[in-house]
């Protein structure tokens, strides 16, 4: 095999995309593309290709499509001839106010090797605005973890100007340099450290993958149960190798929901989401009226009849089922998906599918309910009148189904009237094998071959030969080698053998040289530190010159929000008025506020909402709100609160003119 940094061929991708309303844009955070939007005079299609040349997909094509109307709250209704069924999606992206509550927040942050370079940057920045971002009332405390782990305080603090100061300086000095990923017991520990007398959110922001997924996840599972839905997991995978069953496993036993962010993108705008919803308390007792037919779930489906004895396999761990557990609960005409509603958090999608067994007819109107703190929630999503034909919704709410089953949350296990009994690993092995076959989707339990059918067509022995290939390789990786040591820039020149792997783990010289492990991994780190393309300024550079620029940049945003104290005051300085290009206090007279401390709450309220709103509203927005509620604190009166920013933010918007 032979490698050569030229190819006559390149990867190839067209999508068409048919939304219901307007197509605004498309982006993608993960590869270059190039977008067509208006096909044929339709404003609701567009088209997408790749804009670079690649040869293969090396990470996720992840496309964000904005659409007007997308999130509203929509029900579809889907025909199966085949299995004459129906199928309901029910969509929508809520908004909804609630008030906060005083909760404990605990940051797990992901210190390991593979956070080295943009990722931990990534981390250390976003966990200080997140500290900036806390609500005065509330705990809180920051683990890091590795192949080891550590926390800040032995016990979550409250939020004060000195547990504030140190968390800061904690998160700027943060780095990568806890060796490898053990998530189990630094959870375990956070979970049994945590305040057992208020609601507690755990934050957790990993690049990796590990080999005990499952017990991660029973853990989360068993001490989310222990709170009684006191506890919510929230989990960020960052980078494109990160484990996305990780991640979204952990979330959905953890009641919380996961997000991820590629090499290319900011975290920050996303986790300060999740602190919004994070210091709400837990919506419960959900339900969705899916249909108004009254039907009788009482049909009991005999695992083994009474009639004949259950024949025990010489080949099977599973124990014979007890007498009180032959008779398990199935016959499910409405098969709701996910069985157990997922929690509802505002600006986040939320979706449930319902499959409806023959004869059931889904009602005009799916109604949600809940019950919030603050009292009852509910909302009618109209049917969409125009069934659709097909099996893709199906499709769908089964992979749901099939999740259900494998994670123990389906209806079979959570159903009241098989509470205590003995489900067996072969009843549900045979649910997931009956919907992986009827919708084609691959689980634990199934899997696809493609099978030749041409039939007893000769295939030529030039056909079934190996041959040499020549393989591509990418010029910006072979160009990061050049900064490593001459041995292993020699070496990664040469093609690849096993021959000479074992010459060289004979010769006396590469016994006296580092091993090969340990420049493999040189290598990597070149090629990592290379293909990183995080940029950001150094917190040396001057910011002065882009202070009003628009848009504005976020290490901008980062550098004023430097100003303000945990309480969300920002506090009278030199530095402070420099920032405006003045010396002091004196020089902002035209103003016409004489409190010194009220004239630089009004300036830093009004230089976030017309500098940087436009661009990081929902970055800044909790630490503009902390001030405001200071400024109240101090002027006492919504009215002069009202009056003395307007002088503020008229003065601003003159200074940004000039």
């Amino acid at each position: 095999m032979s490698y050569n940094e030229k190819t006559d061929y390149y990867l190839k991708l067209a999508i068409t995309c048919r939304m219901t309303s307007v197509v605004q844009s498309i982006e993608s955070p993960s590869h270059h593309i190039s977008t067509e939007l208006n096909i044929d005079g339709n404003p609701n299609v567009s088209k997408i290709t790749l804009a670079e040349q690649i040869t293969h997909l090396e990470k996720d094509l992840i496309l964000v499509v904005k659409s007007l109307g997308l999130d509203q709250p929509r029900a579809f209704v889907e025909y199966d001839s085949k299995m004459e069924t129906n199928c309901v999606m029910l969509t929508l992206v809520p908004k909804f106010a609630i008030n906060e509550i005083m909760s404990e927040l605990i940051f797990v942050i992901d210190r390991s090797g593979s956070m080295q370079g943009g990722p931990i940057k990534k981390a250390s920045e976003t966990l200080q605005l997140l500290l900036r971002s806390l609500p005065e009332d509330c705990l809180f405390n920051v683990v890091s973890f590795g192949s080891h782990f550590d926390s800040l305080f032995t016990k979550s603090q409250p939020y004060s100007e000195e547990s504030f100061s140190k968390a800061l300086k904690h998160a700027q000095e943060m780095d990568a340099n806890y060796g490898g990923t053990e998530i189990y017991d630094p959870l375990k520990w956070t979970f049994e450290n945590s305040k057992n007398d208020m609601p507690t959110s755990v934050f957790l922001l990993t690049d990796g993958q590990v080999y005990n997924v499952d017990q991660i996840v029973e853990l989360v599972k068993s001490s989310e149960e222990k709170k009684k839905d006191d506890l919510r997991l929230f989990s960020i995978g960052i980078g494109d190798s990160v484990s996305h069953h990780l991640v979204e496993s952990v979330s959905r036993a953890g009641k919380g929901y996961a997000q991820f962010v590629t090499n290319n993108e900011r975290m920050d705008k996303k986790i300060l989401g999740m602190l919004k919803n994070a210091i709400k308390p837990p919506i419960k007792d959900y339900n969705i009226t899916w249909t108004n037919q009254i039907l009788e779930d009482t049909l009991l489906v005999e695992t083994n009849p009474v009639d004949k004895p259950t024949v025990i396999s010489f080949f099977s761990n599973n124990a014979t089922p007890s007498p009180d557990a032959q008779t398990i609960f199935m016959d499910m005409k409405i098969q709701q998906a996910p069985f157990l509603i997922p929690p509802i958090y505002p600006g986040t999608r939320f979706i449930v599918y319902c499959i409806l067994k023959k004869g059931v007819e889904p009602c005009k109107e799916i109604i949600l309910s809940a019950i919030s703190k603050d009292g009852p929630m509910k909302l009618s999503i109209p049917l969409d009148p125009v069934a659709l034909q097909g099996s893709k919704i199906h499709t769908l709410a089964a992979r749901k189904l099939i999740q259900d089953l494998e994670e123990g949350t389906s209806f079979i296990h959570k159903h009241p009237r098989n509470k205590g009994k003995n489900l067996s690993d072969s009843l549900i092995c045979e649910q997931i094998v009956k919907l992986g076959v009827t919708y084609n989707l691959a689980s634990k339990y199934t899997s696809f071959i493609a099978i030749d059918e041409r039939g007893s067509e000769l295939v030529s022995e030039a056909k079934i030969l190996s041959s040499q290939r020549i393989v591509p390789v990418a010029a910006a990786k072979r160009r990061a080698l050049f900064s490593a040591s001459p041995t292993l820039q020699k070496r990664a020149m040469q093609p690849f053998s096993m021959t000479s792997v074992l010459n060289y783990s004979r010769s006396s010289s590469a016994r006296k040289s580092r091993s090969r492990v340990e420049e493999s991994a040189e290598c990597c780190s070149l090629i990592e530190s290379y293909d990183d393309s995080y940029d950001s300024l150094p917190a040396s550079v001057s910011l002065a010159a882009s202070v009003k620029s628009k848009p504005p940049k976020i290490e901008t945003l980062y550098s004023f929000l430097n100003f303000q104290s945990f309480d969300g005051s920002f506090l009278p300085s030199d530095k402070f008025y420099s920032w405006f290009g003045k010396n002091n206090f004196k020089d902002f007279e035209s103003i016409g506020i004489e409190n010194e401390k009220i004239l630089c709450l009004v300036l830093a309220l009004a230089y976030l909402e017309i500098i940087m709103f436009d661009t990081f509203k929902e970055e800044c927005e909790m630490c503009y709100v902390k001030a405001k509620k200071n400024l109240k604190k101090e002027v006492g009166d919504d009215q002069n609160v009202n009056e003395d920013l307007e002088k503020a933010k008229e003065w601003v918007k003159k200074w940004a003119d000039e």
